[in-house]
């Protein structure tokens, strides 16, 4: 069965089963060659569904194993720029897998990350972020990502901010706590939601001890 035949779309299917299912097949058998296949498939430009199916499979493969996805990042880092936005969401989340294993490749592409970031969805500026920190946790690039992660955060949406700042968290080193905390005070004062006001509060409250 060829790799279109295999995907959500061409089995009259509008969940992602099938799509899993390709992904479990390639990473269970390492199958390197049927991922180059998908990928050539993606770029032959098939149906826009069968498009959107594809990269999303290479996102689930990534999930699944992502070294696989280490000779395909500059394919990926392309397809950032891609018009169907679940391929460009897709490449994204197929990234944010990859990411550590290929850090300094993200830097140098940092760029096109954060211009991905600004003109996707929410689904590529979710994983987007994770690449950023990502690289925050690798100490030759902190100083650098952690101007950018506060700006993030800073223009992060209200319902967003909190797990945003709770990637953060995990990873702050103890010297930028006080600009994270002067970066939330600040956004203490634009929200309105009370869940979200908690959800600030608490944080901070870890960021206090």
């Amino acid at each position: 069965m060829s790799i279109s035949d295999k995907l959500a779309y061409s089995q009259g299917r509008k969940d992602q089963v099938p799509n899993k299912l390709l992904a479990q097949e390639i990473t269970s058998a390492e199958d390197s060659e049927r991922l180059i296949e998908l990928i050539k498939f993606i770029e032959s430009k098939p149906h826009r569904r069968l498009q959107m199916d594809a990269a999303l499979t290479v996102a689930y493969v990534g999930d699944l194993l992502p070294k696989m996805l280490i000779p395909h990042v500059d394919f990926l880092i392309r397809k950032l720029k891609d018009p169907i936005d679940r391929v460009s969401w897709g490449s994204m989340i197929a990234l944010s897998h990859v990411s550590p294993l290929v850090i300094d490749q993200m830097y140098e592409n940092l760029p096109e990350i954060l211009d991905a970031m600004d003109m996707g969805s929410i689904v590529g500026r979710d994983h987007g972020y994770q690449i950023l920190v990502n690289l925050y946790v690798v100490d030759q690039y902190s100083s650098d990502m952690l101007f950018i992660l506060l700006e993030q955060i800073r223009k992060a949406p209200s319902n967003q901010l909190g797990q945003y700042t709770e990637r953060l968290l995990g990873v702050i080193k103890p010297e930028d706590k006080l600009e994270l905390i002067a970066a939330l005070e600040e956004r203490r004062l634009d929200l309105t939601n009370e869940y979200h006001l908690k959800r600030l509060t608490k944080n901070l409250k870890k960021l206090y001890k």
